[in-house]
């Protein structure tokens, strides 16, 4: 059973941070930040049911009453994520290929879907192509990274229609494009699609494509997924678009606490990878209760390489720098 005492009950805190959200207009990232910090100074009430959550609420609440308000306006205001310096981002220069590689569940997915963000909020033209979920379940990703609230289950401050009116504009601006591949299409297929998207929208050539996952456009063969034809695809598409690529992969060790090594890395990927990099999330192996921090880091000179600590935050599909 979780422990409640002193806001150490995520969902307790997440809830308060949405009530002030909902009653102030505050950002909920800033919310749920003091919500933290106050639990970890231990200034919640011990018992945070319905009664101590709102006595919480109380509490905080002067801390944005007197603020310039987000309410006023009605206003939901863009949260870049905060990556500089973030060691993955280094190497996605043009022509090469990048693999992002994890145990199923570890955050993969989430993972490049953010570094695409980041490189649009950058002014980087960036094609994000999944292989495993729908367009529009891809733009409720980026709504929730972006804008500090989950679209499935949220509304923004002020409702929809000033969130339309004013949100949406600014991602119709932003240079990324999110594309659901349909079964049977090729990454060439795919990148076409977006690529012509970018060029007309923005009239600027695509600079970064994320692949999630280069399993779902491999073939299947007498011996298995044939993962080797498609990175030699799109290592060709790198150097002929001279953009940089991302492609996400799925790996399996035999025990949970084994750590992922070359060994576990498809051979396709290990011949035509420039750079490997590897997602941890400690205990998540094909389960949804690991914690929430992780680590990135290069499988290619890892003892000379120091790993990136990152912090999920689930409920807005987002990594943080720690």
């Amino acid at each position: 059973m979780t422990k409640s005492r002193n806001g150490s009950n995520t969902t307790h805190q997440q809830r308060i941070a949405r009530e002030l959200h909902r009653q102030y207009g505050c950002g909920y990232q800033e919310a749920l930040r003091r919500v933290r910090e106050a639990a970890e100074a231990g200034l919640l009430p011990s018992r945070l049911d319905a009664a101590g959550r709102a006595a919480a609420v109380a509490a905080l609440s002067g801390a944005f009453a007197n603020a310039p308000s987000e309410k006023k306006s009605q206003r939901p205001q863009a949260c870049p994520l905060p990556w500089p310096g973030a060691a993955a981002l280094a190497g996605l220069v043009p022509g090469r290929v990048t693999a992002l590689v994890s145990l199923p569940t570890a955050g993969r997915s989430t993972l490049a879907l953010n570094m695409a963000l980041h490189a649009a909020e950058q002014g980087r033209p960036a094609l994000f192509t999944s292989g495993e979920v729908t367009t529009d379940v891809l733009k409720g990703k980026v709504i929730a990274a972006r804008y500090g609230f989950d679209p499935r289950r949220e509304q923004p401050p002020g409702g929809w229609p000033a969130f339309r009116q004013s949100a949406l504009p600014e991602m119709e601006a932003l240079p990324l494009t999110l594309h659901g591949a349909t079964v049977g299409s090729t990454a060439r297929d795919s990148l076409v699609t977006g690529a012509t998207a970018i060029m007309k929208r923005h009239r600027r050539p695509i600079g970064l494509w994320a692949i999630d996952t280069v399993q779902h456009f491999s073939e299947f063969t007498d011996t298995g997924l044939d993962i080797a034809a498609t990175m030699r695809q799109v290592r060709a598409l790198a150097g002929e678009y001279n953009m940089a690529v991302l492609v996400t992969a799925q790996v399996v060790t035999d025990h949970p606490d084994e750590p992922v090594t070359a060994a576990h890395v498809p051979e396709g990927i290990r011949e035509y990878a420039q750079r490997v990099i590897v997602l941890d999330r400690p205990g998540v192996y094909w389960t949804n209760s690991a914690p929430a921090a992780a680590t990135l880091g290069r499988l290619q000179d890892s003892g000379r390489t120091q790993p990136v600590p990152l912090t999920l935050q689930f409920e807005n599909c987002r990594f943080l720098s720690a």
